[in-house]
C-alpha cells in the first residue's frame, strides 16, 4: 500500500481513565519512528493533558486549538498548521502536536467562552473545519485525534466529522461498554448526514487494561462476549471467514502496573514484537491505523507480517526511492551495469546489489524495502544471494497487496526452472550483451503500462474472472494449493463471499459477472459440514455455468453433483491434477471430466491421506497451542529454499512442534522421515533408502546415503526431520539437497551457514495455562496460571507439573518448585520425551564441563544472578576478545542461555533449577566468578555512561545472594549498586537488601570486618533516609563503638560516623547530646583533618544547625559564617555543601566510598 492519501483517527472513550491518551501518543510515537508523518490534536478540551506524554521531546505548548476556534469568532484567517508545537524524540523521529491550548491560566476562560453552535451557525467553522482537515491530510499521513466523549458540544466534530476511523477505547466492564457503543451508533448516524464527502465511517475496538492473569474463567467470558458485541464494528472490514477473535486478542492492552503510573511511552524503550509487553498490542493498533483496516486477512493469519508491512510503507514515505533492485552476482555485474544504464536512459533508476556503494550484500534489504521491482539477472544457476533477496521480495510483496513484480532475465529455461513456480509464472528475459537493450525496452514498456498485465497478483486483466474456493477447514493445504495454481493461470481468487448477509446464497451468485467461479473441494472432512451438501450444493446447481465440484477423496457424489458433472484431483500426479483443475474452471457446465485409472497404475492413493512413506510418531492428543509457529514453520521451509532449524533451549517444545507440523501439513508431502537424535543418523537414512527403493537392506549406510541424496534430488515433495542435532558439522554428510524441505531441532542457535532459523519461544501463558487444565481437569485456572508463572510456560516443566499434580495439591507444589526446584523437576518426565528437565540441564552443564571448564564455569555463576540480560565484555571475564567470542558460543550452542550483543541472559526456571543443583564442590568457585563479574562491571564513577550501566548490572546485584558474594570488590560494588538505589530514591528496595546483606556478613565475617563495617554505614543511612532514626542511631552507635575500638577516635572513618552519629540525635529530638558529641568531633577533626577539610565543613554546618535548636544564636551565627566562607573558598558557592549551609540545614555524610551518581 502506499501513502498518497493521509487517513484521520480519533481515538474515544465514553470514560476517563481508561487509558485513551496512553494509546494515542505511544501509537503516535511508533508511526514516527516507523517513518509516517504524524499529527497528534487534543480535542480533549475539558480536561486536556495529552502533551504531558511529549513533556520530554519538547517545549511547552503556547497555543493550541482553542486559540485557533477563538480566532475563527474573531474573524481571522486561521492556517490548520498555525498551532504546531513540535515534538523530537531521542532517536530523531519527530511527529507535530496540536494541544488543547497554551499552558496556563488563562485557559479555562478562553475554553468557556466558546460557543461552539454560534461558531458553526455564525462563522461557517464546519466548512473552516474541513479546510483544516484537507491541509492536514494532505501534509501528514497519519492524524490522530484525542476526544473524550462524543455527548460534548465539540464531540461531533471529532467522532463523525473528522476520522476516516473511530478507535473506541473501553475497559471490561457494562457501562462503558454500552456507552461507548451508544455513542458509536449515534457517530454513524450522523455521518451518514453530514453535508460533506465522506466515506463509511470505519470503527476499532480497543479493549484496554484488560487482565486475564488473576480471573482467568471471568476474563476468557468477557472475550466471548465481545467477540458478539463487536460484530458489527467488525463486520465492515474484518473479511468473512477470518477469525474476529485474532483481531480483538491483538489489539487487547493488557493491564501493566509498571505503566500505569505517570504519562510514559513504553514503546520508546520496549521491543514491539514480544506479545508479553503492552508495546505489542500498539504496534497493533498503530499498523492497522497506518493501513487504514486494510488487508485485514494478513493481520488475521500473521500479525507481524501485517506490522512489518505498515513499517516497510513508512519507512519508504509512501513512495519508492528505486524503480527497480537489480538481483545480480559477480558472475552477471557488467550486464547488471548496462542494463542499469539502459533503463536509466528511459528515465527509471535501479539500484543494484554490485554498486560500487551498495555495501554489505546482508544489508541491502531496506533497499529492496525501498525499490517498486525486482530485476533477477541469472545466467548459468540461481545463487544463494539471489534466492535470499527474490525470496525476501516475494515475501514483502505478497504482505502488502501492491502491484510490485518480479523481472526475470535468464539464461536459459533451466534456469528459469529453479525459480519459484510463481516466478516462472511471469513473462520473462533472455540474458545476452546484445539483447540487453531490447530486455530494458521490454521492460520499460511494461513498467510504464496501465497495469502489469502479468503481476504477481495474478489479477483479471487478462479478461478472466474472480474464483471463489468453497472448502473445509481440514482442508487448508488443498485449498493453499487450488489458489496458487489459479493465480499462476491469471485468476483471480478471492477468499471473501461476496454476498450481503441478507442475501441468499442463490441470489449472490445470480449477480455474479458470467466469467466469475464457485470452485467447491468436496471431501470427507465437508462431508461432515453438512450444509454444504444441502443449501450450497443446492444453490451451486442452480447457475451451473458458475459451479466447479472437485473431489479431493473418494467420497459419494450426489446423482444431481453427478449429472453437473465433477473433476477429481486424487489419483494422479500433480501436473495431471493442475491440468484438470484449469480445464474445470474454463467449463464448468462440460461433461464429467473424471479421468479413468490407468489400467496398470494399481490403485490410486488418495493424495489427502498419510504420505506413503512415514516414520512420524503418532500424533500428540494432548498438542497445545503453536497457531502462530506451525504456519511460520511452512512458510520459512517454502519461502527460503533452505533447511529451517527450530531453536531453543532444553524442554521448549523444538521436537513436538516439527512432529506436530508433519502431521498438519501430511498432505503436502509424498515423504515424511524423522532421523532421531544419536549416532545412528546413517542408520536412519540408510532405512529410508531401503523403504525408497533406492537401496537394498545389505547395502552399507555410507552407499546408503549417497543413493538416498540422487533419489531426493529426483523428487520434491519429502519432509526430513533431523531430531536434536548439537552442531551444523553434525550434519555435514547428511543434509540432502533438492526441493524437498529439511527441518532441524536443536538447542544451539547458530545455523546461519547451513540452514534459516526460527526460535521456538515458550507457550503463552493462556495456553499454558490450557495444557495444564486439559490434563488436570480439577485444577482452577488461578491454580494453573499461578503454576505456569512458576514454571516459565515452559512445556516440558508444564508436563511434568500434570503428572505430580496426581500426587501433590497445586499449593503444595507451588511449595516445593520454591524450595526444592531441582528436585521436584528431577522426575516425572513424559513418556514421549527422553528425560525430565532438571535431569536434561544437569547432563548439559556435566558435558558442558567436560568440554569446556571455562562455559560450565560462566553458566553456573550465572545461575546464582537474575534473569535479566548480563552484560558481559572481555575486560570483565579476564579474557581475549577472540576467546569471549568462543566462551559465549559454546555456552549458547547447549541452549543453557541465549547471548546477544555480548550479553547473557538465562531463563528464570533454568537459572532455578541449576542454582538447586550446584554442590559444595561447584558452589564456591561459582559464587568467585559471580564476584569476579560483578566487581569487574561495576561502573566508574566518571564513565559517562555510568548511569545505564547501573541500570543494566542492578538486577543482578541484587539478586545474588550475600553468602554468595564473596570477594571484599565485589561486597564494595553490591553496597554502591544499594546507594544507586537510594540516590533514585527507592529506599524501600534498598533498605532491605542492605539489611540482609549486614546480618548476612556479620554472621559470616563477623562485627569486625571491614565489609561488615561498610555495611553498616549505608544501612544507617537507609534507616536515616526512611525516617527510621531510631534504628540509624542503633547502628551508627554500635558502628561508631567498633571504629574506635578497631582504629581509634582520631581515625577519618570514626570521625566521619561520629557526624553521622549527632545527626541521628538531632533527628530524635536529642539536640543537646548532638550538639555535645558534635562540639568534641569538631575539635578533633580540625586538630586531624585541618579547618577546611570537608568533613570538618560538613561537621560545623550540623553543629551550627543544633546551636540553634538550643537557642545558641551568637555560636550558630559565628559558626554558619566561618563554615560559609571557607566553604566559598574551598568547594565554591554552587557546592551541595555549601547550599546546605546557606539552607540552614543538617546532612548526613554518605557512607564512605558511595559513589558520586547523580539521578539518571
Amino acid at each position: 500500500m502506499t501513502m498518497s492519501q493521509g487517513r484521520i483517527a480519533t481515538f474515544y472513550s465514553y470514560k476517563g481513565g481508561v487509558g485513551r491518551s496512553f494509546l494515542l501518543s505511544n501509537s503516535a510515537v511508533l508511526l514516527a519512528q516507523w517513518g509516517y508523518r504524524v499529527l497528534c490534536i487534543d480535542w480533549d478540551l475539558e480536561a486536556p493533558g495529552l502533551h504531558y506524554y511529549f513533556r520530554p521531546y519538547m517545549d511547552v505548548p503556547a497555543t493550541g486549538l482553542t486559540d485557533m476556534a477563538l480566532a475563527v469568532r474573531e474573524g481571522e484567517r486561521v492556517g490548520a498548521l498555525d498551532h504546531i508545537t513540535p515534538v523530537t524524540l531521542d532517536d530523531g523521529a519527530r511527529l507535530d502536536l496540536i494541544a488543547a491550548g497554551g499552558v496556563g491560566n488563562d485557559y479555562v476562560p478562553k475554553l468557556q467562552s466558546i460557543d461552539w453552535e454560534q461558531l458553526y451557525l455564525e462563522h461557517d467553522f464546519g466548512n473552516v473545519l474541513e479546510g483544516w482537515r484537507e491541509r492536514w491530510l494532505d501534509s501528514y499521513d497519519v492524524i490522530l485525534v484525542d476526544s473524550r466523549t462524543g455527548i460534548s458540544d465539540s464531540g461531533g466534530i471529532c467522532t463523525a466529522q473528522l476520522p476516516h476511523i473511530l478507535a473506541y477505547v473501553f475497559t471490561a466492564n457494562q457501562q462503558n461498554l454500552d456507552g461507548v457503543l451508544d455513542v458509536v451508533r449515534r457517530a454513524s448516524v450522523t455521518r451518514n448526514t453530514l453535508p460533506y464527502d465522506r466515506s463509511r465511517l470505519l470503527t476499532l475496538p480497543l479493549l484496554c487494561r484488560f487482565d486475564m492473569s488473576e480471573e482467568y474463567e471471568r476474563a476468557a467470558e468477557w472475550r466471548e462476549k465481545l467477540r458478539g458485541e463487536l460484530r458489527s464494528s467488525y463486520d465492515a472490514w474484518v473479511p468473512d471467514g477470518s477469525p474476529v477473535e485474532r483481531v480483538l486478542d491483538n489489539c487487547t492492552v493488557p493491564y501493566s502496573a509498571y505503566w500505569s503510573f505517570g504519562e510514559d511511552l513504553p514503546v520508546v524503550t520496549e521491543d514491539f514484537r514480544n506479545p508479553q509487553l503492552i508495546s505489542h498490542s500498539i504496534a497493533s493498533i498503530a499498523a492497522l491505523i497506518a493501513r487504514n483496516l486494510e488487508d485485514a486477512r494478513l493481520f488475521t493469519e500473521s500479525r507481524d507480517a501485517y506490522v512489518d508491512a505498515a513499517i516497510r510503507t513508512g519507512r519508504r514515505g509512501g513512495h519508492y526511492a528505486y524503480d527497480f533492485f537489480i538481483s545480480a552476482t559477480p558472475k552477471t555485474e557488467n550486464e547488471a551495469a548496462r542494463l542499469g544504464a539502459l533503463l536509466a536512459e528511459s528515465g527509471l533508476s535501479s539500484f543494484s546489489a554490485l554498486q560500487p556503494d551498495a555495501g554489505p550484500r546482508e544489508g541491502l534489504r531496506s533497499v529492496i524495502d525501498k525499490s517498486r521491482h525486482l530485476v533477477l539477472l541469472a545466467r548459468d544457476s540461481v545463487d544463494s544471494w539471489h534466492r535470499d533477496e527474490l525470496n525476501y521480495f516475494l515475501r514483502q510483496t505478497l504482505d502488502e497487496q501492491s502491484d510490485r513484480t518480479v523481472f526475470p532475465v535468464v539464461g536459459s529455461t533451466r534456469v528459469l526452472r529453479e525459480l519459484p513456480s510463481l516466478v516462472q509464472a511471469l513473462p520473462s528475459y533472455g540474458l545476452a550483451e546484445d539483447q540487453l537493450a531490447e530486455v530494458a525496452r521490454g521492460i520499460s514498456a511494461r513498467v510504464r503500462s496501465d497495469s502489469l498485465s502479468a503481476g504477481l497478483d495474478g489479477a483479471s486483466s487478462s479478461g478472466r474472472g474472480r474464483v471463489f474456493v468453497v472448502r473445509s477447514t481440514a482442508d487448508s493445504a488443498w485449498g493453499e494449493w487450488v489458489a496458487w495454481t489459479l493465480r499462476e493461470a491469471g485468476y483471480e481468487v478471492d477468499q471473501e463471499w461476496p454476498g450481503r448477509q441478507e442475501d441468499s446464497l442463490l441470489a449472490t451468485l445470480m449477480r455474479l459477472p458470467p466469467e466469475d467461479r464457485v470452485v467447491v473441494l468436496y471431501s470427507a472432512a465437508l462431508a461432515n459440514e453438512g450444509a454444504v451438501f444441502g443449501e450450497w450444493s443446492s444453490a451451486l446447481l442452480a447457475a451451473p455455468d458458475k459451479f466447479v465440484p472437485v473431489r479431493l477423496d473418494e467420497i459419494e457424489m450426489s446423482a444431481s453433483l453427478q449429472r453437473h458433472g465433477y473433476t477429481d484431483l486424487f489419483g494422479v500426479d500433480e501436473r495431471e491434477a493442475r491440468e484438470a483443475l484449469l480445464r474445470a474452471v474454463a467449463n464448468p457446465s462440460g461433461m464429467p471430466r473424471t479421468p479413468p485409472v490407468f489400467p496398470a497404475s494399481g490403485t490410486a492413493v488418495t493424495r489427502a491421506g498419510q504420505p506413503t512413506v512415514w516414520n512420524v510418531p503418532t500424533r500428540n492428543a494432548g498438542f497445545i497451542g503453536r497457531d502462530d509457529l506451525l504456519p511460520q514453520i511452512k512458510a520459512r521451509l517454502v519461502d527460503a529454499a533452505a533447511p529451517l532449524a527450530l531453536t531453543g533451549p532444553c524442554g521448549v517444545g523444538k521436537t513436538q512442534s516439527a512432529f506436530e507440523y508433519a502431521h498438519r501439513f501430511s498432505g503436502e508431502y509424498d515423504l515424511v522421515w524423522h532421523v532421531p537424535a544419536g549416532e545412528n543418523r546413517d542408520r536412519s537414512l540408510a532405512d529410508l533408502a531401503v523403504a525408497l527403493g533406492c537401496a537394498r537392506s545389505d547395502t552399507s549406510p555410507p552407499a546408503a546415503v549417497r543413493a538416498l541424496h540422487q533419489e531426493l534430488r529426483r523428487l520434491s515433495r519429502w519432509l526430513l526431520i533431523f531430531d536434536d542435532v548439537k552442531k551444523p558439522t553434525d550434519l555435514t554428510r547428511h543434509l540432502p539437497s533438492g526441493e524437498g524441505h529439511v527441518l532441524i531441532t536443536s538447542r544451539n542457535p547458530r545455523w546461519h551457514q547451513v540452514a534459516t532459523t526460527l526460535d521456538v519461544p515458550v507457550l503463552p501463558s493462556a495456553d499454558a495455562v490450557t495444557l495444564l487444565t486439559s490434563r488436570s481437569p480439577d485444577l482452577t485456572p488461578q491454580d494453573a496460571a499461578a503454576l505456569a508463572d512458576a514454571l516459565d510456560c515452559l512445556p516440558l516443566a508444564l508436563a511434568q507439573a500434570t503428572e505430580a499434580l496426581y500426587l501433590f495439591p497445586p499449593n503444595e507444589y507451588l511449595g516445593l518448585l520454591r524450595h526444592r526446584v531441582a528436585e521436584t523437576l528431577q522426575d516425572g518426565g513424559p513418556p514421549d520425551y527422553k528425560g525430565s528437565l532438571a535431569a536434561e540441564l544437569a547432563k548439559s552443564t556435566t558435558k558442558l564441563a567436560e568440554e569446556s571448564p571455562g562455559a560450565a564455569l560462566l553458566v553456573r555463576a550465572c545461575s546464582l544472578l537474575a534473569p535479566e540480560a548480563l552484560p558481559l565484555t572481555p575486560s570483565a571475564l579476564g579474557s581475549t576478545p577472540y576467546d569471549f567470542r568462543q566462551l559465549l558460543m559454546t555456552v549458547e550452542r547447549v541452549g543453557l542461555a541465549r547471548v546477544s550483543g555480548g550479553s547473557t541472559q538465562m531463563a528464570r526456571l533454568t537459572q532455578a533449577v541449576l542454582r538447586d543443583q550446584l554442590t559444595d564442590a561447584t558452589r564456591g568457585p561459582a559464587a568467585t566468578f559471580a564476584s569476579q563479574l560483578l566487581a569487574n562491571m561495576a561502573p566508574d564513577d566518571d564513565s559517562p555512561d555510568a548511569g545505564q550501566r547501573w541500570r543494566d548490572l542492578l538486577p543482578h546485584y541484587l539478586a545474588i545472594a550475600p553468602s554468595d558474594v564473596v570477594t571484599d570488590r565485589a561486597r564494595l560494588a553490591t553496597l554502591e549498586a544499594c546507594w544507586y538505589l537510594m540516590n533514585l530514591g527507592d529506599f524501600a528496595e534498598a533498605l532491605p537488601r542492605l539489611e540482609d546483606l549486614y546480618e548476612t556478613w556479620k554472621r559470616e565475617l563477623g562485627v569486625e570486618d571491614a565489609d561488615t563495617l561498610a555495611a553498616a554505614g549505608y544501612l544507617a543511612h537507609a534507616y536515616s533516609a526512611m525516617g527510621a532514626h531510631e534504628d540509624a542511631y542503633v547502628v551508627d552507635a554500635e558502628l561508631h563503638d567498633r571504629q574506635r575500638s578497631e582504629f581509634g577516635v582520631e581515625h577519618p572513618d570514626t570521625l566521619r560516623t561520629a557526624t553521622n552519629l549527632a545527626f541521628d540525635l538531632a533527628a530524635l529530638g536529642r539536640y543537646q547530646e548532638a550538639a555535645d558529641l558534635g562540639e568534641k568531633n569538631l575539635i578533633i577533626q580540625r586538630g586531624v583533618l585541618g579547618r577546611d577539610h570537608p568533613d570538618t565543613l560538613h561537621s560545623a554546618n550540623n553543629l551550627a544547625v543544633d546551636f540553634a535548636a538550643l537557642g545558641r544564636q551568637a555560636e550558630a551565627e559565628d559558626l554558619r559564617v566561618d563554615t560559609l566562607d571557607r566553604q566559598f573558598q574551598v568547594l565554591g558557592e554552587n557546592h551541595p555543601a555549601t547550599q546546605h549551609t546557606l539552607d540552614n540545614r543538617r546532612w548526613r555524610r554518605p557512607p564512605k566510598g558511595a559513589p558520586k551518581l547523580t539521578r539518571p
